[in-house]
């Protein structure tokens, strides 16, 4: 007899546990679940499972710390993190805890299926991270209030933040009319009467205008004849006002995605009159107005020619130049590389440079860099070909990722690849900086 697959759901809200219950038994898997942690740790004591699904933002324990509770006690077994609150900082940690993937909410029936048999046969691998390793990965869990609330009022049109099922896949399965009856948590909405009934309610501005109505009882006279509320117009204008125009903005704040530095930090490296002339695309230029007569030109470049050319290195020399470099920085944007290469020098790394596909895959091949800071869109590069060869070539090596468009699904993927950190553009020195020191500890 066949043995079927043992799957635990953890998650706060038992209706999502019920539901996602009933979803995976049709696929003969044997399905239990806890609304917490604790009571899946009192479950796992007793028996064993094939896959826990658990959720991350929950009471108590949290879904990061229950996973690494689990992966230092029963190593073996597989665990998928789902979330309604979804970010590539807790993706990466997921994944380089020993999560087997992460699904951000709402997801289909057909997806989680997918998953979940994509998953006891092995197709999704865990990270390759050490045990010492997981130990120093922060596993909170910061969701404030209003972060929460915010979230949970853009999810309303999916039925509700903790059900992970898209509108559409719940109408294919029980009808259109089930789907239009259901309110926010997942029960039939009551109707309430029109809201031109209500009293005092303006047909013409589409509000309850306190104001007017308690003076005239109808709706003004000027909303009648333009067809407009007034009240609405001038709260546009005065909205309207507080625009700042597109030229007034001080150039200084505009800098491009993928120039991860403001003024001010770039002042603190290069000196302010580098920034006086800096452009939205990171390159220094000096006005026409500035330049040197050619008279000056020409008497600088007489000068220079007077001047005996400097000795070229000996052989010797240049061999007393390390052999390996700590850093690579993989971008083809050269003013990113340049200045990251200025942070990290200063801090005594020896960082080497890659612009291009090509000249990326040589220096990897030819060099054992302990750290390697990795754009994710480089010309010419196929998915993430970079990273499979960085980890093929020496998978101790730590890779850090820098972009410009970050998403949850390059979050896991290179998470599941071995990357260590993943830092959105625009980001600070100090931020590159910390990413660096903490993936050298790691190798120490």
């Amino acid at each position: 007899m066949e043995t079927t697959a043992k799957i635990m759901v953890v998650d706060d809200e038992k209706l999502i546990c019920q539901n996602m219950e009933k979803v995976l038994s049709k696929g003969n898997y044997e399905v239990s679940y806890a609304i917490s942690a604790e009571e899946a740790l009192e479950k796992m004591a007793r028996e064993a499972y094939s896959l826990l699904i658990s959720d991350i933002v929950m009471p108590g324990t949290n879904g990061l710390e229950f996973l690494k509770l689990v992966k230092d006690q029963w190593p073996l077994t597989k665990v998928m993190m789902i979330t309604a609150y979804a970010t590539t900082d807790t993706a990466l940690k997921a994944m380089r805890l020993g999560a087997v993937d992460y699904i951000p909410k709402p997801f289909t029936p057909d997806e989680l299926r997918s998953k979940v048999e994509r998953a006891l046969v092995g197709e999704l691998a865990e990270a390759p991270t050490t045990e010492k390793e997981r130990k120093v990965i922060d596993i909170t869990v910061d969701v404030s209030a209003a972060e929460k609330e915010r979230k949970e009022r853009e999810a309303i049109d999916i039925i509700d933040v903790d059900m992970p099922f898209a509108r559409d896949e719940v109408a294919k399965y029980a009808g259109e009319e089930y789907v239009k009856a259901l309110g926010p948590s997942d029960m039939p909405v009551v109707e309430m009467p029109a809201p031109g009934i209500l009293e005092n309610y303006c047909e013409i501005g589409k509000r309850v205008c306190m104001e007017v109505f308690a003076k005239l009882g109808h709706t003004c006279k000027k909303g009648r004849k333009s067809g407009e509320c007034p009240q609405e117009k001038e709260r546009m204008k005065k909205a309207a006002a507080k625009v700042i125009p597109f030229d007034a903005i001080d150039a200084k704040k505009l800098i491009g995605i993928d120039q991860p530095f403001n003024y001010e930090e770039v002042v603190s490296i290069t000196g302010p009159e580098y920034v006086q002339h800096l452009g939205r695309d990171g390159m220094s230029f000096i006005p026409y107005e500035e330049l040197k007569s050619y008279e000056e030109l020409k008497r600088d470049v007489a000068r220079l020619k007077e001047k005996e050319a400097e000795p070229v290195p000996t052989y010797r020399e240049v061999m007393q130049e390390p052999a390996y470099k700590d850093v690579l920085v993989i971008d083809d944007e050269v003013a990113i590389s340049n200045n990251i290469r200025k942070i990290l020098s200063k801090k005594g790394y020896q960082v080497d440079q890659a612009v291009t596909k090509n000249e990326a895959l040589q220096k990897i091949e030819e060099t054992p860099y302990k750290v390697v800071l990795l754009d994710l869109r480089i010309p010419e590069v196929r998915g993430l070909e970079l990273m499979e060869a960085i980890r093929d070539k020496d998978p101790d090596t730590s890779v850090i990722i820098i972009t410009g468009y970050a998403s949850i699904e390059s979050a896991v993927e290179t998470g599941r690849l071995g990357a260590i950190d993943y830092l959105h553009k625009p980001f600070t020195p100090d931020e590159i900086r910390s990413a660096t020191e903490q993936a050298f500890l790691r190798v120490a």
